[in-house]
């Protein structure tokens, strides 16, 4: 299990723009950040390419299903360059979302395949493409 990194608090702290990546699956941007060594995913964006984001409530229902030792809110500059406020999962909460997600989807593996194997790249310092927000 991941702690929260004592770099981000409950408010919401900006991670640096060179820190923020994102990977692409089917055509929908998942933006992630190294923090600690380790992926930490923006849980709205796994909820919407793994199709379980609501309208109404975004992907709060499988968002509040992840333990708290799991996630935590940052900002992180999205496309626009922007900063939001959005809930982040380390890599066992991304397992949580998928796990949930395998429940009304069924593509959420080849989802799991396919991001960890573009972090995985990112981590050895290779170019996924234009994976940093910072390019």
């Amino acid at each position: 299990m991941h702690n929260e990194p004592s770099a981000i608090s409950g408010q919401g702290t900006p991670l640096p723009l060179n820190n923020v990546h994102i990977l692409s699956y089917q055509s929908t941007p998942i933006r992630f950040a190294i923090i600690d060594g380790q992926p930490w995913f923006a849980a709205v964006d796994v909820c919407r390419a793994l199709g379980v984001l609501n309208p109404r409530y975004g992907g709060s229902k499988h968002i509040r299903a992840v333990p708290n030792d799991q996630k935590m809110t940052a900002r992180v500059p999205n496309t626009s360059r922007e900063a939001s406020t959005v809930h982040m999962v380390s890599i066992d909460g991304l397992d949580k979302l998928l796990w949930l997600a395998l429940h009304s989807v069924s593509k959420a593996w080849s989802v799991l395949s396919s991001i960890t194997a573009q972090v995985t790249h990112v981590q050895r310092g290779c170019d996924v493409g234009n994976t940093s927000l910072a390019s």
